[in-house]
């Protein structure tokens, strides 16, 4: 089937590339905001982070932005993809899950080291503080980034597909995972229980709670899959175990959580 789908990607003309490539980004940007909604919703009552004021403008243009910059991202590895300099296999199965846990985990330590470059005053100023403009995040928030950081993710995907040869099922995997994890830890609700959040593996593998904290204390937690860089380099929450573990946890910055 996947071999099925690289032969007709193959035949694609550029026009249609181009408007596939903006219903796919097009259509994850409303899987997150009804997902995220509903996940809002139904544990609104876990809030680790104070409700949002209603969205204004700059939100709603920025998340068009970058919905654009996304699809302009998938029409270059495409044309990359055509040219050889990017290569996908049909793999499934097995391999393709460890080419998935490979991929996160190189994607994971460049965006710890970007976004910790982010934060420094120049960079800081120039692009990220808008992101930072939104200190209680709701899905939305997710997209809701300057043009050169979109850009600068979307370059440093491609840069990676380019090194070596990849899964076409585990780029797709790869997708899924980063929108699952983006709108996690941007819906301002924690709704895993107290019981699952002590869980071994949650040491590790960031929590929702994991990048709310960093809205509310922007010089923590500043990994996205994982917290091994944050716990490596000395940037996680020294309370970000013990919040974890609690029934109802109250994020750092001190501000009061409705």
């Amino acid at each position: 089937m996947t071999d099925g789908l690289l032969t007709w990607a193959a035949r694609l003309g550029p026009g249609e590339v181009v408007a596939g490539a903006l219903a796919v980004n097009l259509g994850l940007l409303v899987l997150a905001l009804a997902a995220g909604g509903l996940l809002v919703r139904r544990y609104g009552e876990r809030r680790v982070t104070p409700p949002p004021p209603p969205p204004d403008r700059r939100e709603l243009l920025l998340s068009a932005t970058a919905v654009l910059l996304n699809s302009a991202v998938g029409v270059a590895g495409w044309a990359l993809w055509k040219a050889g300099w990017i290569r996908l296999t049909a793999d499934t199965g097995l391999r393709a899950v460890a080419e998935l846990l490979v991929f996160t985990l190189v994607m994971d330590g460049l965006m710890y080291g970007g976004h910790w470059a982010a934060h420094r005053r120049r960079l800081y100023r120039l692009a990220h503080e808008m992101h930072h403009r939104y200190p209680d995040p709701r899905p939305a928030t997710l997209f809701v980034l300057h043009p050169l950081e979109v850009a600068g993710f979307g370059g440093a995907w491609l840069a990676v597909l380019g090194l070596h040869e990849i899964s076409a099922a585990a780029l797709a995997g790869y997708v899924g995972v980063n929108l699952v994890f983006g709108l996690l830890g941007h819906l301002g609700v924690e709704p895993f229980p107290a019981r699952v959040r002590r869980w071994a593996v949650f040491r590790w593998i960031a929590l929702p709670m994991f990048h709310a904290g960093h809205h509310a204390d922007p010089a923590v937690n500043l990994g996205f899959y994982t917290t091994v860089w944050d716990r490596l380099f000395g940037t996680v929450d020294p309370a970000y175990d013990t919040l974890r573990a609690a029934e109802r946890p109250v994020l750092a910055g001190g501000r009061p959580v409705a």
